[in-house]
């Protein structure tokens, strides 16, 4: 795929992401949003509490990037390369991959109950509406040549085109998950 046929997936897929929250998830309680299936499980919440975890990460540095100086005329076009580690990434978050990688202690929520409900969906939606801003942005960069510091640090870099497939995919592997947690809860009666 190109960049631009990229782009516009991705504003379409996020498109999507802030649609099914704003439907689905919004309306719900407090409490619904808290409900675990099991002990070991997470949470609506804490589900999306660990993308705001990760987002917040990887945005502020993609944010860094926007704001570098625009060059002259018109973005360019380009083929999209992936290295082994764009494609590892993709790969550990993908929804698609039924193997599950547990969350680095950097990016694991606390406990539904210590969360804010409120400001954890908050921040979500506004993560989410910023991206699709910055992809805006980006567009005028190389997103093959560009590297973004992974959450493992700065030996770790991923290029700028895999890092907003990865951001999406997690998102969406993770909103899926959230989306099982309601169907589950609709399963059991209410108490």
């Amino acid at each position: 795929m190109t960049k631009f046929e990229t782009l516009a997936d991705l504003q379409q897929r996020l498109a999507v992401v802030l649609d099914t929250v704003e439907r689905e998830l919004v309306p719900l309680s407090v409490e619904q949003l808290r409900w675990k299936p099991a002990p070991d499980r997470w949470s609506i919440i804490e589900c999306l509490q660990h993308l705001n975890l990760a987002e917040r990460y990887y945005i502020r540095n993609l944010q860094h990037k926007a704001d570098l100086p625009r060059p002259a005329g018109l973005p360019a076009d380009q083929a999209l390369q992936s290295d082994w580690v764009g494609r590892l990434m993709r790969y550990i978050v993908d929804p698609q991959t039924r193997m599950r990688f547990p969350a680095p202690g950097l990016i694991r929520p606390r406990r539904a109950a210590d969360l804010d409900v409120v400001a954890v969906m908050a921040s979500f939606l506004g993560l989410q509406r910023l991206l699709q801003g910055l992809l805006d942005r980006l567009v005028w960069l190389d997103w093959n040549r560009e590297k973004v510091m992974s959450l493992f640090g700065n030996w770790l870099t991923i290029r700028l085109g895999d890092t907003l497939l990865m951001l999406v995919a997690h998102t969406e592997r993770h909103l899926a998950q959230a989306m099982r947690v309601k169907a589950e809860m609709a399963t059991f009666a209410p108490l």
